[in-house]
């Protein structure tokens, strides 16, 4: 009986031809490109605007949250400064927790702007800013972007990427002059880091030249 091969290789098949093998190809799809080359974050800023919004991932604006630290007991204490004597065995501690502060300035006779600083903290959550007329007030971590953005006009928006340093900007327009925050966070950017914010304030209304008191209400997180 002849093998299985033999049989195979004298096997007449009329109706048959070899079929011949298909060349195999490969294709590689390139890596779908992010909607913006330049995203430096995973999260889209707190402050959102329309540059930062694009950033990330899509044009359509997103809420992230990332995993809560895990808290332990006296988290929510800001400081706490303990005393022993020693004169006896015993201590003593002291807990402060966190309270809202207030800082102000005042300018001179305000004809056109005013630029200065107001001590407050090396890093703050700001609660609301308060005037006592119309006016614009712009805060900074630097003077250094205090000065570049004095060029930008009043009522602009901040350019895209050139918000450095930028902690905020106001304009007060309608009494009461009063703006409340409920997500921004500031500090001082310097090396060696103060306890200075860099204030500036616009006269919006030429016709008043009155000076202006800005109220600054925050939560030190760093003295």
């Amino acid at each position: 009986m002849p093998s299985l091969r033999d049989a195979i290789a004298n096997a007449k098949l009329p109706n048959f031809v070899p079929a011949i093998a298909a060349p195999m190809t490969i294709s590689v799809q390139p890596p779908t490109p992010s909607p913006n080359a330049n995203m430096r974050f995973i999260l889209p800023s707190f402050n959102q605007d329309p540059d930062s919004i694009r950033l990330a991932e899509s044009n359509t604006p997103k809420i992230r949250i990332w995993p809560r630290p895990q808290q332990t007991a006296g988290a929510a204490t800001a400081t706490t400064a303990a005393s022993t004597s020693s004169s006896s065995s015993s201590s003593s501690s002291s807990t402060a927790a966190l309270a809202s502060a207030t800082a102000t300035v005042t300018t001179a006779t305000l004809l056109t702007s005013f630029s200065g600083s107001v001590v407050m903290a090396e890093s703050f959550q700001l609660l609301s800013i308060s005037v006592n007329r119309a006016c614009e007030v712009r805060l900074y971590g630097t003077p250094t972007a205090q000065s570049i953005d004095a060029y930008r006009a009043t009522d602009a928006p901040v350019p895209p990427e050139t918000t450095a340093g930028i902690i905020a900007c106001v304009t007060f327009d309608t009494a009461p002059y009063t703006w409340g925050f409920q997500n921004v966070c500031g500090a001082n950017q310097l090396n060696p880091q103060s306890n200075l914010l860099y204030v500036s304030v616009i006269n919006t209304n030429p016709l008043i030249q009155t000076p202006v008191t800005v109220t600054i209400q925050f939560v030190p997180m760093e003295s």
